[in-house]
């Protein structure tokens, strides 16, 4: 009776498939795709294809749907939650929202960019933190799927910033000098002809560094959970299912716990490359 329940509640989660192996189902749930499959048992979602716009194709993928659904919801969200009654947030979401917006500003931004220039840059960074916060707690919904977890994703968000910084450094400081503050001064001029590719290469591990830990770890959670998942398709046993219950559950937490993290750190480093970059004194 417990194992046709259990076969039962797989099937209903999309789970369960005799003739799927443990390499294709981890494939086939961290994969991008045109279309979306969020409910098991309905068709999926077929998402338009052949949108060619100078010999790229421009399709939208389920990663990309995943990113207007991050945004639509964060704008329903914040609709809602930036509500305010005498001078304060009326209901608890507007609170628990205004609780990160402060911690963004003060422990984040302020902190990288200083007084004078955390009011221009502060909305910014914001949709930064909770776009990927967004991105990162959607995913983890089951029939979602992680878009910070596609490295083409991340690695277009570290570009982003990898201009964001060198312009507003160039905008603030000027471009020659701010490319001459990247080298240390008083330096003898042979050793400088080891620092300045060292330095112009440090340019570009910053933002390398950006994409790589964020589809790094997204993508390393999923595919744990997923693992333990495909255990249970593997052993086709609810014993198997029961024991590695607890287990699943722990990692999944841990993964909500990574979600905030990932997306504080992704925006705490671009605060402070950005920062770097404006005030080069420092």
């Amino acid at each position: 009776m417990l194992k046709k329940i259990f076969s039962a509640v797989l099937l209903l989660s999309g789970m369960l498939n005799a003739e799927e192996g443990l390499g294709e189902f981890l494939t086939h749930h961290i994969s991008n795709s045109h279309e979306w499959h969020p409910v098991p048992f309905l068709p999926a979602l077929h998402l338009p294809t052949g949108w060619i716009i100078g010999g790229i194709d421009v399709s939208p993928t389920q990663h990309v749907l995943m990113m207007f659904i991050a945004a639509a919801l964060l704008i329903i969200l914040f609709a809602i939650g930036t509500r305010r009654k005498n001078n304060a947030p009326s209901s608890k979401l507007g609170h628990a929202l205004e609780a990160l917006v402060i911690y963004v500003r003060d422990e984040v931004v302020e902190p990288n960019l200083g007084k004078k220039d955390t009011a221009a840059w502060l909305p910014f960074f914001l949709t930064l933190f909770f776009f990927f916060l967004a991105l990162n707690l959607i995913s983890l919904i089951p029939g979602f799927s992680a878009a910070t977890g596609n490295v083409n994703f991340t690695g277009t968000m570290a570009l982003l910033i990898f201009l964001t910084f060198n312009l507003a450094g160039i905008i603030k400081n000027g471009p020659v000098h701010y490319f001459t503050g990247l080298f240390p001064s008083g330096v003898p001029w042979p050793i400088m002809i080891i620092i300045v590719p060292i330095e112009l290469m440090g340019l570009i591990t910053k933002a390398a560094a950006l994409c790589i830990r964020l589809f790094a770890n997204m993508t390393a959670g999923h595919i744990l959970l997923l693992s333990l998942t495909g255990l249970i398709i593997v052993f086709k046993t609810a014993w198997v299912a029961i024991g590695f219950l607890p287990m699943t559950l722990f990692i999944y937490l841990i993964e909500v716990l990574v979600a905030f993290l990932q997306a504080y750190i992704f925006t705490l480093l671009s605060a402070l490359f950005v920062g770097m970059a404006l005030h080069q004194e420092h």
